[in-house]
């Protein structure tokens, strides 16, 4: 990321502008001016530097976020605020998509970020536990990935224990979706591994594991190593970390959670990287927005 950082920083110059000693109070006319618009040739160079940063390998880093609603009360709804870097945007929102979402998709589109539409079969099984109510849904699901040009599916689930219709959701989620992705776009599976049938398993191209609710290594272990039973190979594992977790180190005392769960994603990798919940809990940080988020995506590829 160090050319990124070099163009971004050039970029940021340009709008740089100096301050004057003011006298007295007078009404200034306000010319905004945007680096895109005085050096449109640089814009498309740090563009291009930040898709060639996420076509080479690296630590993915993959978050859930509830895209904006028709009337978005701040900048944190909207995707275009989010990190240049991050690799993933999964739409809790999706249903609701909006044209501010719209358009944002150019720019996510521009810095090649992947923006998927996000079906919450878990939290929402009392509605979408009913076939045809589920039937309906991913054919609106469908339609609006094709219609706003999303980038693939994630999509939530619950272990099947034995229940046949969590069962048969699980294979018509999996079936339905699978089949409908086109080239380049993506099917990602959040939670317990559990809940996809063994003959499903290659159809899913990233597994974001349910570590969010693990507090220790003991316990990320133990997730990692079942998901590995299931036949999930580590370059498809993505560890999950909530900003509202907790986490104690060997000696059990806490510590910062989305910095041990990222360095955990390099400790027992190499792994397909990091998956952050709630990040709207790291916007208005008092040393700047999205502080964390930022520093956890250098601290996960470090000079890159």
């Amino acid at each position: 990321m160090n050319i990124i950082k070099a163009i971004a920083s050039v970029v940021l110059g340009i709008t740089v502008a100096g301050c004057a000693k003011w006298n007295s109070t007078e009404s200034l006319p306000l010319d905004t001016s945007h680096p895109w618009d005085r050096e449109p040739e640089l814009w498309e160079d740090y563009k291009s530097a930040i898709r060639d940063y996420k076509a080479r390998k690296h630590s993915l880093v993959y978050v859930r976020f509830e895209n904006s609603p028709e009337n978005p009360v701040s900048e944190k709804g909207y995707m275009r605020c989010l990190p240049d870097s991050l690799d993933i945007v999964s739409l809790t929102n999706a249903d609701n998509f909006s044209k501010f979402d719209a358009e944002d998709m150019e720019w996510m589109r521009s810095i090649g970020t992947k923006v998927l539409y996000n079906v919450d079969y878990a939290g929402r099984k009392d509605i979408l536990g009913d076939e045809a109510a589920l039937y309906s849904y991913l054919d609106m699901v469908i339609a609006s990935v094709k219609k706003n040009g999303l980038d693939g599916y994630s999509f939530t689930g619950t272990p099947k224990a034995g229940d046949a219709s969590v069962a048969a959701a699980s294979a018509k989620i999996v079936g339905t979706l699978s089949s409908a992705r086109t080239a380049g776009q993506l099917l990602v599976f959040e939670g317990d591994p559990a809940f996809i049938a063994d003959e499903d398993m290659d159809k899913i191209d990233l597994f974001v594991l349910e570590t969010e609710l693990d507090e220790n290594s003991y316990q990320v272990r133990g997730t990692i190593e079942d998901a590995s039973e299931r036949g999930i190979s580590k370059d498809r594992m993505l560890l999950a970390v909530s900003f509202e977790g907790v986490y104690y180190n060997e000696s059990n005392a806490e510590v910062p959670v989305i910095e041990a769960m990222a360095d955990n994603t390099v400790s027992y990798g190499p792994m397909a990287g990091l998956a952050l919940y709630d990040i709207e809990k790291d916007y208005y940080h008092y040393e700047g927005n999205w502080l964390t988020l930022r520093s956890t995506i250098e601290r996960l590829n470090p000079g890159k």
